[in-house]
């Protein structure tokens, strides 16, 4: 594996620890960010996706990807409702995926997408 896809890969790890963390803390943990909670979601996710795209970039590992990120995305909703204060969210859940989208939009346009 090249250094550059271990750094990505590292990168990838670190963020998806950081948003299960963020994501599974009780509220009343000091970690609150309520005022623009989509954005953050959305955000989250197409850096997440976006960085999964620079670890691989065929195009057969989007298909993997993609589904893959979706998937935890929507499972991260369902554990928040067994979290004491926190509640999953229809909407959270579109935001991570619409970002995840974005996130590998945005990776095609910078043309890295091999076949």
């Amino acid at each position: 594996m090249k250094q550059k896809n271990k750094l990505f890969l590292t990168l990838f790890i670190i963020l998806i620890i950081a948003i299960t963390l963020l994501s599974l803390l009780p509220p009343k943990s000091g970690l609150e960010f309520e005022k623009s909670d989509k954005l953050n979601h959305f955000l989250a996710y197409a850096i997440l996706s976006l960085n999964f795209g620079f670890i691989s970039s065929n195009i057969r590992s989007y298909f993997i990807g993609i589904p893959f990120l979706i998937a935890y995305g929507l499972l991260i909703e369902f554990f928040q409702g067994l979290v004491p204060g926190r509640d999953p969210s229809f909407y959270d859940a579109l935001a991570n995926s619409v970002g995840i989208f974005l996130g590998f939009f945005i990776f095609s346009l910078l043309g890295r997408i091999k076949k």
